[in-house]
């Protein structure tokens, strides 16, 4: 998707539109008229912290930057919104993670615009609700696209830097791995938790960051966005004005989410029916199996209980399958085969196999890595894998992926069971 569509796209899930130009040209005197009370009040409050207040301490920088402030909030009666204006917006984003400035400051900033603004417009609008709630509408939309394109920009750019430590990371991991497999098995114990505490290091770190850096801005934002529902009058508006919530909300749920991942709690460990999970997460996508052609081949013998987390097993075969599903669904559909079966006197077998796209061998290394994933945008996290491996690694098992182009892809897992109970000695005679 060129730039051109993609802004587009932007903009109309916003709804952003010739109602939202109008009302932003109509600011034009009054932002003009306001321009250098803005500014000053914008510096007052970057003087009121020590990370901003060091940035303004070479008059050149401050000079820049005050000016650069002045030009933005006048350009926001008439954005161009061009390829030019994404553009440079997108630097403003790679500036920041260039320099070090956190999401955080930057974030801060529009909501602290809309902030200023939302007296001065209300104050000027006073004797006409609807041109107001107009104004602050069309404010909130264009401030929104500007911190979606600088934020995007960043994180893309930190996550090159961020790819690159992965690799270094798992490489000195393989590295360790080898030189390790000689030693006593309460060292390889040690050593697989260490190298999966490895692998999710970044994603949590990662997340936990984000999740405080968006988290203030978003609640700064859904706030006005309530005071406004009292403002705006119109239905239209105002059913903008919830879309606006509820996805803020999502962004909340989404975040919530990945922090469970990031941060998992610790196994619960029962007796548990490993045949009857299966059974149940299958169950559970039955209706994904039917609308997308899947046919599902079940082998699953007796086998002895298992000590382990229910829930936890049942999330590292939903992974599994889902992923399944969506290998196959670029050929119409295909087979699912799940299997188990005893492993040996004291384990079980676990395998399944898709008959979907397969893994290139270049691929094949990194699956397992986080956020390595081959979906198109917006359809993968990178982190299924990395979570399912953990739970089986949690149940002190071993995972195998086999996998060709065009011959579909096997996962092989094999769990430990429990060590048989001593027999009670014999009770004495009487």
């Amino acid at each position: 998707m060129g730039e051109k569509d993609d802004l587009e796209l932007r903009l109309g899930f916003l709804g952003f539109g010739d109602a939202e130009r109008r009302a932003l040209a109509d600011l034009a005197p009054l932002l003009e008229s306001r321009a250098d009370e803005f500014v000053g009040a914008f510096y007052r409050h970057l003087l009121s912290f020590e990370q901003t207040r060091d940035l303004l301490r070479d008059a050149e920088v401050k000079r820049r930057l005050l000016g650069k402030q002045r030009d933005y909030l006048l350009s926001l009666a008439t954005p161009a919104l061009d390829e030019a204006y994404v553009e440079e917006r997108r630097r403003i984003g790679q500036t920041h993670e260039r320099i070090g400035l956190a999401p955080r400051w930057y974030l801060g900033a529009f909501s602290l615009y809309f902030s200023l603004l939302t007296p001065i417009v209300c104050d000027a609008y006073r004797g006409d609700a609807d041109r107001g709630g107009a104004a602050l509408s069309a404010l909130m939309k264009i401030l929104i696209l500007d911190a979606q394109i600088a934020m995007e920009a960043y994180i893309e750019r930190h996550q090159l830097e961020l790819a690159y430590l992965n690799r270094e990371l798992a490489a000195a991991g393989r590295d360790l791995a080898r030189d390790l497999e000689d030693r006593q098995l309460e060292l390889q114990r040690t050593t697989r938790r260490a190298r999966a505490a490895e692998e999710l290091a970044s994603a949590a770190t990662l997340v936990a960051g984000l999740a405080h850096e968006i988290g203030t801005p978003m609640g700064v934002i859904q706030g006005h966005a309530e005071l406004l529902e009292s403002v705006v009058e119109d239905e239209r508006g105002r059913w903008r004005l919830r879309t606006i919530r509820e996805q803020i909300e999502r962004i909340s749920r989404l975040i919530e989410t990945l922090l469970n991942i990031a941060r998992p709690r610790e196994p619960l460990h029962s007796e548990v029916d490993l045949a009857a999970i299966l059974e149940t997460a299958l169950s559970f996508l039955a209706e994904k199996f039917r609308r997308n052609g899947v046919r599902v081949e079940r082998h699953l013998e007796p086998v002895p209980m298992l000590q382990g987390d229910g829930e936890k097993l049942q999330q590292l075969f939903l992974n599994l399958f889902l992923n399944a599903v969506d290998a196959m669904k670029g050929r119409g559909g295909g087979t699912l085969a799940v299997s188990l079966t005893p492993d040996g006197e004291r384990r079980v077998s676990v395998r399944v196999r898709d008959t979907g796209v397969g893994i290139p061998p270049a691929d094949l290394e990194h699956i397992f890595e986080p956020f390595f994933t081959t979906k198109p945008a917006g359809e993968g996290s990178g982190l299924g894998l990395v979570v399912a491996r953990g739970i089986v690694r949690d149940h002190e098992g071993s995972m195998e992926v086999l996998s060709s182009p065009g011959q579909g892809t096997e996962f092989r897992i094999s769990l430990p069971l429990p060590a048989p109970r001593p027999a009670a000695p014999a009770g004495k005679g009487r």
